[in-house]
C-alpha cells in the first residue's frame, strides 16, 4: 500500500515522505489517526499541493527542536547515589531517572527520547543522548556523584571504642586488686 505521511512517524518516515507498507498497518492504523493519505488519487493530488505548507510546518518544528536542544546543551546534569567505596552504585541510573531529571529542569520530553546504552552503575561522567525530534539530536553529560558510606571508619571507632571499655574493664580490676592488698596489708 502507498501512502504519504502527513505527519513525522518514528521508525518509517518523515512528513511528505512516500512509503509503502503492509496495507494492514496502513488501513487500520496509520489512515484512522490522520498520519497518512493514499497516494494515488485525489488526495494524493491535494496532499501535493500542500506539501509546500507541511514544508514550512515542518521547518518550523526542526527550529523549535533546534532551539530547545540548545537550552539542554546549556544543563549542567548531576545526580547523588549511594555508591560503595569502589564507586559502584547501589542500583543504577537509568533512563527514567533521567527523564525525572530533565522534567525537574522543565523539559517535557518522553521517555523513548532518551538513548540510554546501558544502565549507570559507577560514579564519573557518563554520556547520553535525547532526541528531541527526529532530525535534531543532542549528546549531554551526566555528572553521578557517590554519596559514600564509610563503614571502615566507623567499625575503627567501634573497635576503638570497645577496646577503650576493656582496658577500663581491666585497670578497674588491677585497681580492685591493688586496694584488697593495701587492705590486707593495713590488717596486717
Amino acid at each position: 500500500m502507498k501512502l504519504i505521511l502527513t505527519e513525522d512517524v518514528p521508525n518509517l518516515g518523515a512528513l511528505g515522505d512516500a512509503i509503502e507498507v503492509k496495507s494492514g498497518y496502513g488501513r487500520n492504523y496509520l489512515l484512522p489517526q490522520g498520519m497518512a493519505l493514499l497516494a494515488t488519487g485525489k488526495a494524493s493530488k491535494e496532499l501535493r499541493h500542500r506539501l509546500q505548507y507541511l514544508e514550512k510546518l515542518r521547518a518550523g518544528k526542526i527550529a523549535l527542536a533546534n532551539e530547545q536542544a540548545e537550552k539542554l546543551n546549556a544543563l549542567n546534569l548531576e545526580v547523588v547515589r549511594k555508591a560503595g567505596e569502589e564507586g559502584r552504585l547501589f542500583g543504577s541510573v537509568t533512563n527514567r531517572d533521567l527523564l525525572q531529571l530533565l522534567k525537574e529542569n522543565n523539559f517535557d520530553l518522553e521517555r523513548r527520547a532518551i538513548i540510554l546504552n546501558t544502565p549507570i552503575r559507577s560514579v564519573g561522567t557518563h554520556e547520553f543522548t535525547v532526541r528531541v525530534h527526529t532530525e535534531v539530536s543532542v549528546t549531554l553529560q551526566l555528572k553521578v556523584v557517590g554519596d559514600t558510606v564509610e563503614k571502615s571508619a566507623d567499625v575503627k571507632t567501634k573497635t576503638e571504642n570497645a577496646d577503650a571499655v576493656e582496658i577500663d574493664a581491666e585497670e578497674l580490676e588491677k585497681l580492685e586488686e591493688l586496694e584488697e592488698n593495701k587492705n590486707l596489708e593495713e590488717i596486717e
